[in-house]
């Protein structure tokens, strides 16, 4: 039977493969007749698009991204026994020229799975085998330097296992924010199609300015931070920034407080990061106090905080108050 069932959080593979059944079945004659993708449907929509008769000049394929039906969620769809059963009987009378790819996304790494206790679960997978695509840790870089290289192929483009590496400790392991940046470094080479480490270095994103605004802050050297700030606002909205800023303090706090007891691998497993930024990380904090670490981290979040409510207008100011010890200046 013409159904397939794919979950997972990471979308960017799913996609792929939704997207290479597509192409399989429709070749490359993809319309609005063949083609239909839709968000989560409602009940009746769901039914009906399970129910979809044959077209006469040939298969038709449809998308249904269907979370709310299979993981048990706040936003989960409440099915009665009679709609249940309609789903069901649907499910096993599709039309033989009728596809249906229905994708299950799960929150990024939160470990959901779809509720296999659901009746309209056990069914399904009677007759369509799950496909699960698991996102990859940031110290997994073993794993997705082969499959960076394969999707940089896929666009034409050349790189060796050290590039690959530097994408990954500046990108991190989304392999769609991997996908676009590879995209940026394909238009950045033209006419040439090898990735070279400087390349990267000038035009990856990756947040080169606010790396360097920790190490600024770790350094205590507030004047150049808040120059350096001060650009970076007039670039973008000050949130992005600084909610990387006081996420990346918590990570340093957590870092610190294991860093007596775990080697730098298991640090990189606990702690979902790549072990080589892990490493340049416990050198930067090495002689830093856990209390310091603390300080800065309370004082950032409050400083988003107070952004987000209102309390304070000028991103400036509640940085400058975040660097103060307990918020005021000493004399």
């Amino acid at each position: 039977m013409p159904i397939y069932f794919l979950w997972g959080d990471e979308d960017y593979l799913i996609e792929q493969r939704a997207l290479k059944i597509k192409k399989e079945i429709l070749k490359e004659d993809i319309n609005e007749l063949n083609y239909r993708a839709v968000d989560n449907p409602s009940f009746s929509l769901f039914s009906e698009l399970l129910r979809t008769n044959a077209m006469m000049f040939g298969d038709v394929v449809i998308q249904i991204k269907c979370a709310k039906y299979f993981l048990e969620s706040k936003n989960k769809e409440k099915l009665d026994d009679k709609q249940t059963k309609e789903l069901i009987d649907a499910i096993n009378n599709i039309s033989e020229r009728i596809h249906i790819i229905l994708i299950c996304p799960t929150p990024r790494g939160e470990k959901k799975k779809p509720d296999s206790r659901k009746k309209l679960y056990k069914e399904l997978i009677k007759i369509a085998k799950p496909e699960e695509f698991q996102s990859y840790r940031t110290y997994e870089e073993y794993k997705l330097i082969p499959i960076i290289k394969k999707m940089a192929n896929e666009i034409g483009l050349k790189i060796n296992q050290q590039e690959c590496s530097l994408i990954v400790q500046t990108v991190g392991s989304s392999l769609r924010d991997i996908s676009n940046q590879l995209e940026k470094l394909k238009l950045y080479a033209y006419p040439n199609d090898v990735i070279t480490q400087d390349m990267i270095k000038k035009v990856v994103s990756n947040n080169t300015d606010i790396f360097n605004l920790v190490d600024l802050i770790l350094k205590k050297d507030y004047a150049t931070a808040l120059h350096d700030i001060s650009e970076i606002l007039q670039k973008e909205h000050y949130l992005p920034s600084l909610a990387f800023i006081q996420t990346t303090f918590g990570n340093l706090v957590r870092l610190k407080l294991y860093a007596n007891t775990l080697s730098s691998y298991e640090l990189a497993i606990k702690l979902n990061q790549n072990e080589f930024v892990l490493k340049k990380n416990l050198e930067k904090i090495k002689n830093i106090s856990l209390e310091e670490l603390i300080r800065l981290k309370i004082n950032l979040t409050d400083a988003e905080y107070k952004l987000k409510t209102g309390v304070l207008k000028d991103p400036i100011c509640a940085y400058e108050l975040a660097f103060l010890e307990n918020g005021r200046e000493k004399h």
